[in-house]
């Protein structure tokens, strides 16, 4: 493979010498790159410099047009630094389009503020960013950077194309290194592109042109699953100072262990005695692991402290036993000590917290995550216990951190190990309603409803929030039902199981259409989840479900006492590999009271499927929502 040392640097140094005299109008943009696209990255040059096992350079060229507003978040004119990252050069310019300067930014006019948030305690990590309010669209923005970091342990990612609606007219990457620092990479998706690369023991250059804009598809999977990516790390590296040396992650976790955990277990004589009064009485190790657990939630609380390498590095257990609160490395860490205490072993687990499930790369050692919780393995069980909340159940990870992989740090090294995973019939939500019908149709509704496994951790916050918020939330919730009026809540914390228990009292109006001396009633008196798809004849990527979920509906409807059913759709079962769906609906009298009872469930599997296989699901989909839209009629009688 040729070496591109000389196009890519004199085309890099080209653009940081001449950029405010380069002219991006949009008229010079491919028609292609515009289609499904929000911003369009004009020039994308990034270069890397290792001079040392502890500095490095990295020196940024990004110039985007912006087509809409929804691009704006696609422009990143900013750095991230703290006192271990130096902002050398940044500057920026915003241009029309027909490539026209409108505005110039210097380093002194870039905003600067920290990125503390109300959790963190101190930190010292800061923003520098432009604040532009664009007249018109489209406009460009140039942006350009020189950046002096001390911690090599990260290495930026070659990503040209790192979201959806993003399309790129060139990319370059380059990674220097005078330093002679043998260094390790990973190519993914490159072999369905045009790429021209050179690599080497201690170099890499990457450059590519003209990559239209992915599409969003609903269900589709993560971009990184099929955008081209290279990731890089070093094999010697530094960390705020503290050095280091991996190729794996069994060196990586070790190094972790041995620098950032050992001796970090520590508590007083004191402590020690009182978790053992504590849990003595305890009838197994279980029991133990979890009198420990709510020891913690009872005498500690959340506050972030990232200083210098505090944001990698926990706090001591001794330290947290004596202020009373930590962040997530220092809690878990605490938890951890704790436990060790009582000879009871666990491992302090590094993992990406979020909505979206996002695993530790078990290809490619590097530092990562964003959180930390502890795994305690128990005879055949992996116990996950999530250390910051004062409110989550033992052994309840929820939609946060739940089915990932992640990275368990261990005195012998790192492991990657995978994270609880709920099933559908886990994430259950299950509803018991009675709703009482006039002439006219208003009613009067009391609901109960039960929330389970991921569901379970997004309804049970709501109890913490005041009467008028939580009104708020249930009339954002039945939207559909007209004029509605929330007269009783009760909430109800099942925190040993774990399950959510709500119980309502509302009442409103118009529930179902009068039409002379018919009522017709509809049959779904609580919407089923994302049931309307768009269509998609040319689907491209894959279908990914990431979470499955299953729905137990049980309406009972108490019509009007001088009424006569007309009309009930029939029973139906529809079963495929996307999940299943049954209703059934009954007319009965009760104490002399005429009902109809409804009996639906609903069940979402979580897999992955071909892109083929959209429609089908859609389909599916879309039978569902007909078959809960149905509505019975009923004559009104004098």
């Amino acid at each position: 493979m040729r070496k591109i040392s000389f196009l890519v640097l004199l085309g890099f140094f080209t653009s940081l010498l001449t950029a405010q005299e380069r002219s991006y109008p949009v008229s010079t943009i491919d028609n292609s790159l515009f289609e499904n696209a929000n911003a369009i990255i004009r020039n994308d040059e990034i270069e890397i410099e290792v001079t040392a096992i502890n500095k490095m350079f990295i020196r940024t060229e990004r110039t985007v047009t912006v087509l809409n507003e929804l691009g704006e978040e696609l422009i990143w004119a900013g750095e991230v630094y703290d006192d271990d990252i130096k902002i050398k050069k940044q500057e920026a310019v915003i241009i029309d389009q027909d490539g026209n300067e409108i505005k110039k930014f210097k380093k002194k006019d870039f905003q600067d503020r920290s990125l503390v948030t109300g959790a963190t305690l101190i930190s010292d990590a800061r923003i520098s960013y432009i604040d532009y309010s664009p007249k018109v669209y489209p406009f460009t923005v140039q942006y350009i950077s020189e950046v002096q970091a001390e911690s090599t342990i990260f290495i930026k990612d070659w990503f040209p194309v790192n979201s959806y609606s993003l399309s790129v007219e060139k990319s370059i990457y380059t990674l220097r290194n005078p330093a002679k620092i043998p260094i390790r990479f990973l190519e993914k998706n490159l072999s369905s592109h045009k790429i021209e690369k050179f690599t080497s023991e201690f170099e890499l250059e990457y450059l590519v042109e003209h990559l239209p804009a992915y599409k969003f598809e609903k269900f589709s999977p993560g971009i990184k699953e099929f955008a081209p990516l290279v990731k890089v790390a070093l094999n010697q590296f530094s960390l705020v100072g503290v050095k280091g040396q991996a190729e794996n992650w069994t060196q990586l976790g070790k190094w972790q262990y041995d620098n950032l955990l050992d001796k970090k277990m520590e508590l007083s004589p004191e402590t020690v005695r009182k978790v053992k009064d504590l849990t003595e009485n305890a009838t197994d190790v279980r029991e133990k692991i979890k009198l420990i657990y709510n020891y913690v939630q009872e005498n500690t609380r959340y506050v972030s402290v990232q200083l210098g390498i505090g944001g990698w590095e926990p706090m001591s257990a001794d330290e947290v036993d004596h202020l009373k609160y930590g962040d997530c490395k220092g809690l878990t860490n605490y938890t951890k000590a704790l436990l060790a205490s009582q000879n009871i072993p666990s491992y302090y687990a590094v993992v990406y917290g979020g909505r979206e499930l996002k695993d530790i790369d078990e290809e490619f050692a590097s530092m990562e995550g964003n959180h930390v919780i502890l795994n305690v393995p128990y005879e055949r069980e992996n116990i996950w216990l999530e250390c910051t909340s004062q409110t989550s159940p033992f052994n309840y990870l929820g939609g946060f951190t739940d089915n990932r992989k992640v990275l368990l740090i261990k005195s012998d090294g790192g492991e990657i190990m995978e994270t609880t995973k709920y099933t559908p019939s886990d994430n259950l939500t299950e509803t018991k309603i009675s709703v009482t019908i006039d002439e006219t149709g208003n009613f009067n509704a009391q609901l109960h409803r039960e929330s389970f496994g991921v569901p379970y951790g997004l309804i049970y916050p709501v109890s913490d929030l005041d009467r008028s918020s939580k009104e708020l939330y249930y009339k954002k919730e039945f939207g559909h039902l007209k004029n509605l009026k929330i007269k009783e809540i009760n909430h109800t914390n099942d925190y040993l199981h774990p399950k959510f228990l709500e119980d309502l009292k509302v009442s409103g109006s118009k529930y179902g259409s009068v039409l002379g001396k018919r009522l017709l009633l509809p049959l779904n008196f609580t919407n089923l989840p994302a049931l309307n798809l768009p269509r998609s004849s040319n689907r491209e990527r894959q279908v990914e479900i990431n979470r499955g979920f299953s729905y137990k509906d049980h309406f009972q409807f108490i019509l009007p006492g001088s009424s006569i059913l007309e009309f009930i759709p029939n029973n139906t079962i529809i079963e495929n590999e996307f999940g299943s769906f049954r209703i059934e609906i009954e007319y009965a009298q009760v104490d002399g009271q005429n009902m109809l009872i409804v009996e639906r469930s609903y069940v979402l599997q979580d897999g992955k499927w071909p892109a083929k296989k959209y429609e089908e699901l859609r389909d599916f989909m879309l039978n569902i929502n007909s078959l809960s839209n149905q509505k019975a009629v009923i004559v009104l009688t004098d």
